[in-house]
């Protein structure tokens, strides 16, 4: 996501479909006229240091998110009020100002035993775990969707979430999975595969018997996978704020009967919430895992939500368990899993929480949405950026990206402030969205395309049509039977772009991987031919093969308006040609108008002109041609097997 640790930052912070689906008509759980609307924003009062007040809050969450991920699995039946800014916004705006659920009657209920009664036929069961071995919590959410049950942490305390559900008195209830026995032991490891000796450590004999359970028999997905914290959670819930426990996220990927997982990476390391296991366990049951979805995905582009979970575990953060910082896991976890052909939508802390995106998932998007007119060489010429010879005007053009929105859930809160802002409008803005963002958030991505302004411009982050690391797809690869997996992320981009008028992306950042190389280059020519941003490994600027542009990431701008300024004014060279690029993170358009208006105060020779993304990559492509000519190679196919992966 970040090389400075902008997460980290930002948690600190006070914090207030595409048609890629799986489901089918004979999915639908029954049939349903109204919505119901649940408001569960009473749990946000809870104390979280308080164990009790934190098990029920944990306890009533994944309850609600189980059954709301069943009963949303075809039609958008139930809404969940819990993160009052968004979930407001959103609901306010698509009862009110958008036609999609016009004519839907609104149940309103106050109770889990209302949520019940109103969809037991819906459910065929429960599935109970215990607390400890954390892991199975997460098991307990694959069966949830895969067999249509409702998720519950087992409590023998009278009156608690467990008891109350086990004694609704509704049908279901009384059809339990148990993952554990009568003495308390798990399941696994009682039900190891002849002659496969139990590993010693119960995180990868717990996922490896869900994997027997349910991936090798091919009941989840083979499109989703969920990366969220388990109920180690519970160790200290009180970090960060109810949401960031991440199981209202859940809800939409129960819906597509989603593998759910939470496993270290790094291989010389035991993970903080299974310290005996031996180093890299983890790591080596991940790798296991991913191999089995990439076969079980045909290949495909699979998509992974979640994040790792930098507060609790895997970081270098207090308690956390790891002498690595949050970021260089972040890029580790994204290597290892672009390595099997999978992105991630990445549900980071502190806006790591979301709610509705089972319901939000049904939103009607539009085949097309249209960009700006991009503009062409008279509309330089008219302003002023080419001469009458065609040349381009020696000045330093900046590009201001606004990013990072490769995650459903940063891009479902911030829009309503960002789109608000009183400066929208009045200046360029690049934003960086990412369009496969539309599986989640649709009504966001259609929001924002159908309120866009004539400054309001629209890039992809990185680094596509998804957070993947894409010289990881290049063979050979780290497993060297997973063959190449470049034209599955080519055309997995194209249908993203295609749809959002998209054709430049933003930022491309490689993190522990590789360079692109010329693969990449070539890759990226076919989808993103209007421009591309390199994080740190390529020359300064350039034209790929005379006829992509692509330029290297400047530098990050933070903080306030003032030290961003100065970070820009400290690279400009007045007087010559120069193609700047900065990023910023989560940054709104009226802080972007201060450091615009900082910096032009001081330049006085009008040399400084910040452009939008196609007139910055426009005229950077008409400087390169219009230099003395090279020599430039014939585009190869692409193929499995080429092992270059050379420096840009």
């Amino acid at each position: 996501m970040t090389e400075f640790g902008f997460r980290a930052e930002i948690m600190s912070q006070p914090t207030g479909n595409t048609g890629f689906t799986e489901m089918s008509e004979g999915d639908a759980p029954g049939p349903y006229t109204g919505i119901v609307y649940l408001d569960l924003t009473y749990l946000n009062q809870y104390d979280l240091s308080d164990p009790n007040a934190a098990r029920e809050a944990w306890d009533t969450l994944h309850v609600v998110s189980t059954i709301q991920g069943i009963v949303n699995r075809c039609g958008a039946n139930l809404y969940i009020r819990l993160m009052e800014e968004p979930d407001d916004f959103w609901w306010n705006y698509l009862q009110n100002d958008h036609p999609w659920l016009a004519n839907r009657e609104v149940v309103r209920i106050d109770s889990l035993a209302c949520l019940l009664e109103r969809f037991a036929d819906a459910l065929t069961g429960v599935v109970v775990y215990r607390e400890e071995p954390w892991v199975a919590s997460n098991l307990a959410s694959t069966i949830a969707g895969v067999e249509d049950r409702v998720a519950l942490r087992y409590d023998e305390t009278p009156g608690s979430i467990c008891q109350r559900v086990l004694t609704c008195g509704h049908a279901f209830a009384s059809d339990q999975v148990r993952l554990f026995s009568d003495d308390g032991t798990p399941i696994w490891r009682t039900e190891a595969p002849e002659g496969e000796p139990l590993s010693g450590s119960d995180k990868r004999d717990a996922y490896l018997w869900l994997k027997r359970r349910c991936l090798d028999t091919g009941q989840v997905s083979r499109e989703y996978m969920g990366y969220y914290i388990d109920a180690f959670w519970l160790t200290d819930p009180a970090k960060s704020e109810l949401s960031n426990c991440t199981l209202t996220n859940h809800d939409f990927y129960v819906s597509h009967r989603a593998f759910f997982m939470d496993l270290h990476v790094w291989e010389e390391e035991s993970p903080v919430d299974e310290p005996g296991q031996a180093a890299g366990t983890d790591l080596k049951t991940l790798r296991e895992l991913l191999r089995a979805m990439h076969d079980h995905a045909g290949g495909e582009i699979i998509q992974i939500g979640g994040f790792t979970p930098w507060a609790w575990k895997y970081s270098s953060e207090p308690g956390a368990g790891s002498t690595h910082g949050g970021v260089d896991t972040e890029w580790k976890l994204v290597k290892e899993v672009s390595s099997y052909n999978a992105l991630i939508d990445a549900d980071a802390l502190s806006l790591a929480g979301m709610t509705n995106a089972s319901f939000y998932q049904h939103f009607p998007l539009k085949k097309h949405y249209p960009q700006n007119p991009r503009p062409k060489a008279d509309d330089f010429q008219q302003a002023g950026l080419i001469d009458a010879d065609g040349k381009v005007v020696p000045k330093s053009y900046v590009l201001l990206y606004m990013g990072d929105y490769d995650s459903a859930t940063w891009l479902n809160q911030v829009v309503p402030n960002l789109w608000a802002d009183s400066k929208r409008g009045k200046i360029n803005c690049a934003w960086a969205f990412n369009p496969n963002l539309d599986r989640r958030a649709p009504h966001v991505m259609d929001y924002v395309r159908t309120h866009q302004s004539s400054t309001d411009w629209f890039i992809s982050g990185d680094n596509g049509a998804g957070y993947l690391n894409p010289s990881m797809l290049t063979a050979p690869r780290p497993d060297p039977e997973v063959p190449d997996g470049w034209e599955r992320w080519i055309n997995h981009c194209q249908t993203y772009y295609d749809r959002y008028d998209i054709s430049i992306t933003g930022f491309l950042i490689e993190g522990h991987s590789p360079p692109i190389g010329e693969i990449g280059m070539d890759a990226y020519m076919r989808f993103s031919p209007d421009g591309l941003v390199c994080h740190r490994r390529c020359e300064r600027k350039g034209l790929h093969r005379g006829s992509m542009p692509y330029v290297r990431h400047t530098q990050d701008i933070s903080d306030s308006p003032a030290e961003a300024a100065e970070k820009i004014r400290a690279e400009i060279d007045g007087g010559s040609i120069q193609f700047l690029f900065f990023r910023s993170v989560m940054k709104s358009p009226t802080w972007h108008q201060d450091v615009i208006d900082q910096v032009k105060r001081d330049d006085v020779r009008d040399d400084i002109c910040f452009v939008d993304p196609y007139t910055f990559f426009g005229l950077l492509k008409l400087h390169e041609q219009q230099k003395p000519a090279v020599q430039v190679r014939p585009l190869r196919p692409l193929g499995a097997g080429r092992t270059q992966r050379a420096e840009v």
